[in-house]
C-alpha cells in the first residue's frame, strides 16, 4: 500500500483531486497539516512523516542556543 499526501490551500482543488481519487476507485480522505510536536516524535502521528515534516521539526530549534544546567 502507498500512501500520497498533497498539500493543497485550495477547497476547490482539494475537492476536485479527492473526487478523482474516489473515481478511480481509491480511499480518499483530508485532514488539517499541522507540525510535529515533540510528543508526535514520541508516541507517532498515525502515518509515516514525510521527509519534509521531519527536516522542518529537527531544524526547527537549530539556531536556540542550549541553556546551562547547573
Amino acid at each position: 500500500m502507498t500512501t500520497l499526501i498533497i498539500k493543497s490551500d485550495s477547497d476547490k482543488k482539494t475537492d476536485l483531486l479527492k473526487k478523482f481519487a474516489e473515481e478511480l476507485g481509491l480511499e480518499a480522505q483530508t485532514q488539517e497539516f499541522r507540525e510535529l510536536r515533540s510528543k508526535d516524535m514520541a508516541a507517532g502521528i498515525g502515518r509515516k512523516a514525510t521527509d519534509e515534516e521531519l527536516i522542518s521539526y529537527l531544524l526547527k530549534d537549530k539556531e536556540q542556543v542550549p541553556s546551562e544546567r547547573s
